[in-house]
C-alpha cells in the first residue's frame, strides 16, 4: 500500500514536468495536447527573442557571484558553528542562519525593499546579488555543516601540533577534506539563486530582469509555448546541478 501511494505521488509531482517538456516540442501556437509531430520552433523562438538571452546571462551572472560569496561565507559560518558549540549564543547565531527560511518571502522582499531603498542601492546589480546571498545561505550552511561534523577534529590538533597556525589548518587542512562539500555547496546555492524568483521581483525594475522574472511578465502580456520551451532547459539545468549534488555528497546527506 505505500508503495503504491509513494509511486502515485511520484507520479503527481512529475506529471507537470512531463507535459512541460512535452509542450515544449509542439508545432503549435497554442497549447494543445496531443500533436502530431515534434517542432523545435519554440526553443528557435528563445534566441531571436534578445529579452531571454539577456535574462539568462544576468541570471548566470548573478547566481554565480552569490553562489561565491554565499558559499565562502558560509563555510566560515559553518566552520565556527560545528566547532564551537560550546560558546554561549550558538543556538541563536544558527537559527539566524535559518531566519531566510523562515520569514515568508514576501515578506522578506519587501525587508529588503526597504533597505536597499535606504542604502540607494535600488534597481542594482549590487542590490541583487546581496539579496540573493541572504537568501542562498542557509541552504550552503546547512550543506557544509553536515559535512564538517563528519571532519575529525585530532586532524587539526595534528596540524596545530605540527606549527601551522589556525588560518593555516583552516586553508590547508579543512578545505581540502570539506573541498567536495564546499562544491555542493556552491551548486546548491547556484541554483537557488538562478532559479529565485518571489524577492527578485521586489529588487529589480525594467534595467535588472532575471530569467525567472522576464518569464513572469512574458506571462503576463502574452502566452505561448515559448516559455514552455525555456522551463524545459531550466528544467534540464536543475537535473544536471542535482545530478552533482548526488555525486558529490549524496542528497541524503543535505537533510542532514
Amino acid at each position: 500500500m505505500l508503495a503504491i501511494f509513494n509511486a502515485g505521488m511520484l507520479a503527481f509531482m512529475l506529471a507537470p514536468l512531463v507535459v512541460v517538456l512535452w509542450m515544449s516540442f509542439t508545432p503549435s501556437q497554442l497549447f494543445v495536447l496531443p500533436f502530431a509531430e515534434f517542432s523545435g520552433r519554440w526553443y528557435r523562438a528563445i534566441f531571436a527573442h534578445s529579452g531571454f538571452v539577456d535574462s539568462f546571462l544576468l541570471s548566470l551572472k548573478l547566481a554565480l557571484a552569490a553562489a561565491a560569496i554565499a558559499t565562502a561565507l558560509s563555510f566560515l559560518a559553518a566552520y565556527g558553528l560545528t566547532r564551537g558549540r560550546r560558546f554561549r549564543g550558538a543556538g541563536a547565531i544558527d537559527a539566524t542562519f535559518l531566519s531566510p527560511l523562515i520569514v515568508p518571502a514576501v515578506v522578506f522582499g519587501i525587508a529588503m525593499l526597504q533597505f536597499v531603498n535606504a542604502l540607494g542601492l535600488y534597481n542594482t546589480f549590487a542590490s541583487l546579488v546581496l539579496a540573493h546571498v541572504v537568501v542562498v545561505t542557509p541552504f550552503a550552511v546547512r550543506t557544509l555543516q553536515a559535512s564538517l561534523r563528519e571532519v575529525p577534529i585530532e586532524v587539526e590538533w595534528a596540524a596545530m601540533n605540527l606549527g601551522a597556525s589556525p588560518p593555516s589548518v583552516l586553508w590547508r587542512v579543512v578545505l581540502p577534506i570539506a573541498s567536495r562539500a564546499t562544491a555542493a555547496a556552491f551548486l546548491l546555492a547556484f541554483l537557488m539563486s538562478f532559479s529565485e524568483v518571489t524577492v527578485t521581483i521586489f529588487m529589480t525594475g525594467p534595467a535588472y530582469q532575471t530569467l525567472p522574472v522576464r518569464i513572469y511578465n512574458y506571462l503576463t502580456d502574452q502566452v505561448d509555448p515559448t516559455v514552455a520551451a525555456v522551463s524545459a532547459i531550466l528544467i534540464g539545468l536543475s537535473l544536471v546541478l542535482v545530478f552533482l549534488l548526488d555525486r558529490l555528497v549524496g542528497l541524503s546527506a543535505l537533510r542532514k
